[in-house]
């Protein structure tokens, strides 16, 4: 949802000149026929209108694109209108708020023509998926939505797959009576390490490619999904490396220099994820 709203911060200029010549093409004059005909058709993100009188009461149903609700009829709605300041083409466009009905972010706008007001709510998501700021082509985006939730998918299982075999090893170790429990130990942890991983990286690509399709393409998330993914990368190094470092020294000293390697490696790695995330955050506070 914060992101649904910056995106509305960001083009608010543009999504108010949308919102303004929406509700100066709607026919006032014939509003009842136009609702029932082609309002809501015209306006994929228009959820609900209805028209207030100028003693400040509802004179007409709740219209929605699935039903007219008529328990609202002469509901006193000043506390609605007492507050607001239309602009000098009497029109108010609300700030973003949630809607109680749908728990979703809503846009309000109101008309006063002819003594009367003519009440709009969109739907915010809808809205800027209307005026292409948050999707792509039709059939494209539903190609590689679906894509990516079998991918985002098999990730899944993949991580449930290393935490069985985490636990699998686990109990090979002391049902077998293994001595080496150590390694036995640290291989379980790398496993579980990974699965973290894996699944942290199958949970942002259902989140920003699956079920919030595109509100994300700003906001460097490519970004921050590769430093988290690196950073258990680099846990999952460190385990090994300690690992390997243990083994040779209970075996031959001799090759320690690998260990040292492996464990250069790994500084390498850190201190490069430090610069980057360093960068990162450096671009985005100047932003």
């Amino acid at each position: 949802m914060k992101e649904i709203i910056s995106i509305y911060k960001k083009q608010y200029s543009f999504i108010e000149n949308s919102l303004t010549a929406m509700i100066e093409s709607v026919n006032t004059d014939a509003y009842d026929t136009v609702v029932k005909e082609s309002l809501f058709s015209l306006f994929p993100a228009l959820q609900a209108t209805y028209k207030i009188s100028k003693n400040l009461k509802q004179i007409t149903p709740l219209h929605t694109p699935q039903e007219d609700d008529k328990t609202y009829l002469g509901l006193d709605k000043s506390h609605l209108l007492e507050r607001i300041q239309f602009r000098d083409d009497n029109i108010y466009i609300s700030n973003v708020y949630v809607n109680s009905r749908s728990g979703t972010p809503y846009i309000t706008a109101v008309h006063f023509v002819n003594d009367e007001y003519f009440v709009y709510d969109f739907e915010l998501y809808a809205l800027l998926k209307e005026l292409s700021l948050v999707d792509g082509h039709e059939y494209f985006s539903k190609f590689t939505q679906y894509f990516y939730g079998i991918f985002g998918f098999l990730l899944s299982l993949f991580s449930f797959s290393l935490i069985v075999y985490a636990f699998y090893t686990v109990w090979l170790i002391f049902a077998a009576q293994d001595t080496d429990i150590l390694s036995g130990l640290f291989r379980s942890i790398i496993a579980l390490t990974l699965a973290l991983a894996i699944f942290d990286l199958s949970k942002t690509i259902l989140e920003h490619e699956v079920f919030y399709k595109s509100i994300s393409r700003e906001y460097n998330i490519e970004n921050k999904l590769l430093a988290r993914f690196l950073t258990s990368i680099i846990i999952a190094l460190s385990i090994e490396s300690l690992m390997v470092v243990f083994k040779i020294a209970l075996s031959d000293y001799e090759q320690m220099i690998h260990a040292f390697y492996l464990i250069a490696g790994v500084g390498i790695m850190v201190a490069v994820l430090s610069l980057f995330i360093f960068v990162m955050r450096y671009s985005n506070t100047k932003e």
